[in-house]
């Protein structure tokens, strides 16, 4: 099969999943109303408290699948989930908790003022542009059975129906994790074949597809193994799916198993769409296995997505890039060279894989690091140094004002050519060993390069500190 990853995986890096400066919006708009309900709602409950620790974010923002807008008439979904004591709503139908909730979220500013939907209250924002999103608040009451047991309830739009706001998420990372530790990057590439194939079924306007719930039950059941690539893993996972639809179309609720499933029929109509649709995909496609020609490989893949110009550009980009590197082996092109290394951003490399977690901070964690050299004194050293010798220990601490239990893991990230001819790329994630109370991670300096370490402390399935990219140079 024609290896067309390389463009895959950056098509999915920079116009499918979502870009950090909008993520770090929608969480911003989150939080803004997270302390609204904080400061508001205890007024308008009498001898309520709310915190932070109250709200549990849910859906495809919380796992990392979400992916970029095409139309204008899309928008992005925020869910935060609100979880309160039963006995301080005492008395408090579904209807009246979710109408005071929108009471405590009401602000002048808004241009549309909140609303309560069936099982949320939602809160939007952007009304026109590409970033246009909404924030939903489900709300939940939390009691004790008669055996002492905690049950969670969600206020629909019938009562309060049983409903754990930390399912869904709970075994979606659950999935990852076990998926990685299976076959190293699996995890990883299960969240990125999410976000691919919601790119498909949304790429064309006037599709009816199945909603991402759907999708990513979809993909963890038919996920293929052994492909390494992604372009190989997501056609594999087109005929996997393919094959499934063929002879069942039903689609079922791998994280709460014991609820119906999730389509309606045994056809419902999007999934007959997408049957449809894969046809003609996979049709698109079996061009790659015969063709030696990248603009056959990319007409292909660009069926696919319609990726809106995206892939020409980034062919007609390299192919310049691989132009200018050969004439700089006979000295021609060396600033040029440097100028384009400088266009894309310092981090921004295809194998440093996403975390894994949600990202909600509560504190910070902060890297020291330690040079061993062999016949000279230990010596510490700060972030992008100037460069370290070959041949030594590097030892890293990192120390966090997040309270215990937690978990900590550790980010290497390494470039450069050297790395490359030695097949030494890392990007991958690893668990911290405990030493005297804190947390180490040993290296050495191997490669000649840019490289750098993050540490990330988990707690709940959350990442709530992350250090930043300690830059380690060697020379």
């Amino acid at each position: 099969m024609f290896n067309y990853s390389k463009q895959i995986e950056a098509f999915r890096d920079q116009k499918v999943r979502l870009e950090k400066d909008l993520m770090d919006k929608l969480y911003g708009h989150r939080q803004a109303n997270r302390d609204r309900i904080i400061a508001r709602l205890p007024n308008i409950i009498s001898g309520l408290t709310v915190s932070n620790n109250d709200f549990c974010p849910q859906g495809s923002v919380a796992v990392k699948t979400i992916i970029q807008t095409r139309f204008t008439d899309e928008e992005y979904d925020i869910d935060d989930g609100l979880i309160l004591s039963e006995k301080n709503i005492s008395g408090f139908s579904a209807a009246k908790i979710k109408d005071k909730v929108r009471e405590a979220l009401d602000d002048m500013r808004f241009k549309t003022p909140p609303e309560v939907h069936h099982n949320c209250v939602r809160v939007f924002y952007a009304d026109e542009d590409k970033e246009k999103h909404h924030v939903d608040f489900p709300v939940y009451r939390k009691r004790k059975d008669q055996d002492d047991n905690e049950i969670q309830e969600l206020a629909g739009a019938s009562g309060w129906v049983e409903s754990d706001p930390t399912r869904v998420n709970a075994w979606f990372l659950g999935e990852v994790e076990d998926r990685n530790a299976k076959s190293d990057g699996f995890g990883t590439q299960f969240r990125h074949l999410v976000q691919l194939l919601k790119r498909f079924c949304r790429s064309r306007e006037d599709w009816d597809m199945p909603n991402g719930m759907k999708l990513t039950m979809l993909v963890a059941e038919l996920q293929p193994m052994g492909y390494d690539r992604i372009d190989e893993a997501f056609f594999y996972l087109l005929k996997a799916l393919r094959s499934r639809l063929s002879h069942n179309k039903r689609i079922f609720n791998l994280a709460h198993p014991d609820q119906p499933e999730l389509t309606k029929t045994a056809n419902d109509s999007n999934v007959q769409s997408l049957y449809e649709e894969l046809e003609e995909a996979i049709a698109k496609c079996q061009i790659l296995f015969s063709t030696t020609d990248t603009d056959d490989a990319r007409e292909a893949w660009d069926f696919v997505f319609m990726s809106d110009g995206f892939l020409e550009d980034f062919d007609t980009e390299n192919q310049g890039q691989s132009q200018v590197k050969a004439s700089a082996q006979i000295g021609i092109c060396s600033s040029f060279m440097s100028a384009i290394a400088w266009i894309r951003s310092h981090f921004d490399i295809s194998h440093r894989q996403e975390p894994y977690w949600p990202i909600l901070p509560q504190g910070n964690v902060e890297i020291t690091a330690k040079l061993t050299e062999q016949g000279f004194r230990d010596r510490r050293f700060k972030s992008n140094c100037s460069p370290l010798p070959k041949r030594c220990t590097l030892t890293f601490r990192a120390e966090t004002n997040i309270s215990k239990p937690y978990k900590i893991y550790w980010q290497v990230v390494n470039t450069g050519a050297e790395a490359v001819r030695h097949n030494g790329l890392r990007g991958g994630f690893l668990d911290g060993v405990i030493v005297r109370g804190g947390s180490t991670r040993t290296e050495s300096t191997q490669y000649e390069g840019n490289h750098w370490i993050e540490c990330f402390i988990v707690k709940n399935g959350m990442c709530v500190a992350r250090s930043g990219e300690f830059i380690v140079n060697i020379e």
